[in-house]
């Protein structure tokens, strides 16, 4: 059965992605095939880790963080009362800047490094400016929201009671995402 294709991405090829994850490597692979198909092939292979990355890295950042917040809550690696992703979730509702900084802002605020503040920092790595407002505008490199989602997604996967079952279903809601459902 040929998997649905992955409408949400402006990204064609595997390749193409696999250029944002690993630029060098990635440039000498230039064709190779449906983005949904190669995700599939990760998975069979066993590669779950690099099938997180591949989906965090093919969705465009807004659609990126969505998933990562779902998948979050889904494997029970973040708390909806938490005010971290309370904020997160505002964010979502209104994609402002004011918001954007604010998610940044209670990421900071949680003590350790955790799911939670690499979501926080994701969502800050978004678009827009890096800098203080009071600053000329610098933007944030472009696949570092997808390697901040990904890594808050697959931090929470491993301190699951079953990391594989976790990350399973984080590939699951992520091709969902990937196909606009």
């Amino acid at each position: 059965m040929a998997a649905a294709p992955w409408t949400r991405s402006s990204l064609t090829d595997a390749g193409q992605v696999l250029a944002l994850i690993e630029p060098v490597r990635g440039r000498e692979q230039a064709q190779l095939g449906p983005l949904a198909a190669w995700c599939d092939g990760l998975v069979a292979k066993g590669e779950l880790t690099a099938a997180v990355r591949f989906i965090a890295h093919a969705l465009p950042r807004y659609d990126c963080i969505v998933w990562a917040v779902r998948a979050g809550l889904a494997i029970g690696a973040f708390d909806r009362a938490d005010p971290a992703i309370i904020a997160v979730l505002q964010w979502l509702d209104d994609p402002s800047d004011a918001l954007r900084r604010a998610a940044a802002e209670a990421g900071e605020a949680v003590p350790e490094q955790s799911p939670v503040t690499l979501l926080c920092q994701a969502v800050f790595m978004s678009g827009g400016s890096i800098v203080p407002e009071d600053l000329a505008p610098v933007q944030p490199p472009a696949d570092t929201c997808a390697k901040l989602a990904s890594a808050a997604v697959l931090l929470g996967a491993y301190a699951c009671a079953d990391p594989k079952a976790a990350l399973r279903q984080v590939i699951e809601l992520g091709e969902a995402a990937a196909c606009g459902q």
